[in-house]
């Protein structure tokens, strides 16, 4: 989604959630190593349970926790999923990330428009507009009224002006792809929107975490309705 769209959502969220996308996949290379070592333990994770993933991630090598908290590729810049395996099957170790490649950079931290990234690596979650308009169930503190943009699932902000992300290269997974319509919905669209015509949209979609009243409050708090 675009600037002239009147609403944004996340571009994590555009296509099928990711969590059944990728535990679909995990499923998949699950199988495959029971078949190769019979016996062995194993279960997949795509943040869906109390794990460490970004501090594994870096001891895995993957990249290093940038200012915003958002785990950072050189090669993929900070646009992709984390998931994992938890196993007993004996493998060897990666190298961990070495180094902190963010620098001198303040972006993320300017860029924020409630100040949300309060020190390094330190996100205040009663500001960051991702967390008010997904996991949040009560009212939006009207302190943050014109700060919004036009956020009403999530937030991009600080991923939009992290250099690193000009290296991140588009995908290739079909699931991924914009929802139907998506795009075409108008302000009109999203704010008459009803609780039948919010499932038949989302239900495939991350979107639905927010659940039609979180995404209601969202718009109305940003239409100057609530």
């Amino acid at each position: 989604m675009d600037d002239t769209s009147p609403y944004l959502v996340s571009a994590y969220a555009y296509g099928n959630d990711y969590h059944e996308v990728i535990h679909e996949k995990l499923n998949v290379l699950i199988q495959k190593l029971k078949d190769q070592v019979p016996g062995i333990t194993i279960r997949g994770f795509v943040d869906s349970a109390p794990v460490l993933e970004r501090a594994w991630a870096t001891l895995a090598g993957l990249g290093w926790i940038g200012k915003n908290s958002m785990l950072i590729s050189k090669r993929n810049g900070s646009y992709f999923f984390i998931s994992e395996l938890v196993t007993d099957l004996v493998l060897e170790y990666d190298k961990p990330m070495g180094g902190n490649y963010c620098g001198d950079c303040s972006r993320c931290m300017d860029a924020c428009p409630t100040q949300a990234i309060t020190d390094l690596r330190v996100v205040d979650a009663n500001r960051c507009i991702s967390y008010l308009t997904i996991e949040n169930k009560g009212e939006i503190n009207p302190d943050f009224k014109g700060k919004y943009d036009k956020w009403i699932f999530g937030c991009d902000i600080c991923q939009q002006v992290c250099p690193w992300n000009r290296y991140a290269s588009p995908h290739d997974e079909p699931a991924f792809a914009p929802l139907a319509n998506l795009r075409e919905l108008t302000a009109t669209d999203w704010e008459e929107m009803g609780p039948e015509q919010f499932k038949s949209i989302f239900r495939k979609s991350a979107v639905k975490r927010a659940k039609f009243a979180g995404l209601k409050r969202n718009i109305d708090f940003l239409s100057g309705t609530r």
